[in-house]
């Protein structure tokens, strides 16, 4: 028996290795439950700890951790221990005989080496029905069930600040204006055009399909979220929100509203650009996603590529606007027609211009075949396209991989 057992005391090596394991199984519980997706929450992490080098009471630091663990965690565990935390740092006294306890940004670096440990929420475990049948009863949401739900999220989001920086913040010393000016409703319903759409809450069960899909492309410009907060007591006035991300407040407020989106039998998705697009299958989606993400042959094709998955998909687009989208793809696939040529049979290279050019989409003339459904067939015919502008993607990095550096040509 080694000296460091009789005297009751655990070698380092032994107390790292149990401080990790304990760690491990705190971080995979459900008290460090995450409500915001994991890139989002490192993210915010490492703004805050970059921002606590920053000069000190420039940022209110600890009120901006504080607000931030209570927005990206679902269970308030994390916070309590975040509090129980910043108590122990105020009250330790050395001569209590009692450890420091850790920094608060040491704590703050802890919790992010273990986001990846931490549980996403869950809304609910499956029923006995759908555990013993494998597959999960779900409903999608009709209109009105919708607009409901958004009216319930706006409202959410409304009493997290997210509004303010657009609509203003009430105050019982004096409201201040916002972005919108000394009257936002009104602000609001001039630049859409049309009364009775704010407050959500108030008009949703008056919206039709338009006013539901302006407000919420309108709320997304406009949304913000406040980095920090603070309680004016003041006759109960309530939380006052401070600092305006739009980066931030745009990427929560898209990742909700299309998780409501999803649900839902509209077939809407908000794209990056703040305007919704209508959704194809979810592989066709994954290809798009792909297209748009991938590096493009030429560099022209990256701003054409992106106009026509806009102008196709934009909702209420005219079947004009989805004509031209296609012959945007054309054109692209027109750059690239010696690479189709060379990976393609020589046939197919030319039934993928034939369509364009033959069937009244290209060029308006009396040879043309016109008598088609646009709806279905200028659907099929341009995701085909996009399928295309994929696989020559996908050949070109092929090649690149196999090439050294001395021999790329692209």
């Amino acid at each position: 028996m080694g000296d460091w057992e009789k005297e009751g005391v655990l070698p380092q090596r032994w107390c790292q290795t149990e401080a990790v394991t304990s760690d491990t199984q705190r971080f995979r519980s459900r008290s460090f439950e995450v409500s915001w997706p994991h890139w989002l929450i490192k993210a915010e992490l490492d703004r805050l700890i970059a921002l606590n080098d920053q000069p000190a009471g420039t940022s209110r630091w600890a009120d901006q951790c504080e607000w931030f663990i209570e927005e990206a965690f679902s269970s308030t565990d994390v916070l309590d221990e975040w509090k129980a935390h910043q108590q122990q740092r105020e009250s330790w006294a050395p001569w209590e005989g009692v450890a420091h306890p850790m920094s608060s940004l040491d704590w703050l670096k802890s919790i992010r080496d273990g986001l990846s440990l931490m549980p996403t929420y869950q809304d609910r475990v499956p029923y006995w029905s759908e555990r013993r049948n494998g597959v999960q009863r779900t409903v999608q949401l009709d209109f009105q069930a919708t607009t409901r739900r958004f009216s319930s999220l706006v409202k959410e989001l409304d009493g997290a600040g997210y509004f303010n920086w657009a609509f203003g913040q009430l105050c019982t010393d004096g409201d201040t204006d916002g972005a919108l000016g000394a009257d936002p409703i009104d602000e609001m319903h001039h630049r859409l055009g049309r009364e009775g759409l704010w407050p959500v809450a108030q008009y949703f069960g008056n919206y039709d399909l338009d006013d539901l899909c302006d407000v919420i492309e309108f709320l997304a410009d406009h949304v913000r979220r406040p980095t920090s907060r603070s309680y004016h007591s003041w006759n109960q006035c309530g939380w006052h929100f401070e600092g305006h991300d739009a980066k931030r407040g745009f990427q929560l407020y898209r990742l909700r509203v299309n998780s409501l989106l999803d649900q839902s039998m509209l077939g809407l998705t908000l794209t990056e650009n703040a305007r919704l697009e209508t959704v194809a299958p979810s592989a066709v989606e994954d290809l798009v996603s792909a297209v748009r993400h991938a590096e493009n042959v030429h560099d022209s094709d990256d701003m054409e590529l992106e106009h026509a998955l806009i102008q196709f998909r934009a909702r209420g687009a005219t079947t004009m606007d989805r004509r031209l989208a296609v012959v945007a793809l054309a054109g692209i696939l027109e750059r690239r027609r010696a690479l189709v040529k060379q990976y393609l049979f020589k046939k197919d290279e030319g039934a993928l211009f034939l369509i364009a050019n033959e069937f009244g989409i290209r060029h308006q003339t009396a040879k043309q075949q016109t008598d088609y459904d646009d709806a279905l067939y200028l659907e099929w015919i341009f995701y085909w396209y996009v399928a295309t502008i994929n696989l020559t993607n996908r050949i070109v990095d092929s090649q690149n991989q196999a090439l050294s550096p001395d021999e790329l040509s692209f």
